[in-house]
């Protein structure tokens, strides 16, 4: 692989960043809702800080990812290291892997979140 194939993955990543971080603005202003009736939504709230943190968890894991590919890039541009480059690779694609996984969790348990909340 060249050097500016990892380069290729960074857009795709970015859109899954921005996309994840415009639902982490969304479930802080839905929480700071919330807020306002404190008692009565206490259940509901402390399960949107739960997928908060599950988004938080993506968006670090989706960052790593891209200095993962950026630093793989880097090596073989300067240092023209398979080894180093591979390992890189692999682990930009373990942690866009986990993002990925941790981000299709939170939707599924958005759905159900949802759900409660709208019950009230």
């Amino acid at each position: 692989m060249e050097w500016y194939g990892p380069l290729t993955i960074l857009p795709a990543i970015g859109l899954i960043i921005i996309s994840t971080a415009n639902f982490i603005v969304a479930l802080n202003n839905e929480i700071q809702r919330l807020q306002a009736e404190q008692e009565r939504n206490k259940e509901i709230i402390k399960k949107k800080v739960i997928q908060l943190k599950r988004l938080s968890i993506g968006i670090s894991l989706l960052y790593s990812s891209v200095l993962f590919f950026l630093f793989a890039s880097l090596a073989k541009i300067f240092a023209d290291q398979n080894m180093i480059f591979n390992g890189l690779m692999v682990l930009g694609v373990i942690a866009t892997t986990l993002a990925i996984i941790v981000l299709l969790i939170q939707a599924l348990k958005a759905i159900y979140i949802r759900q409660r909340h709208l019950r009230l």
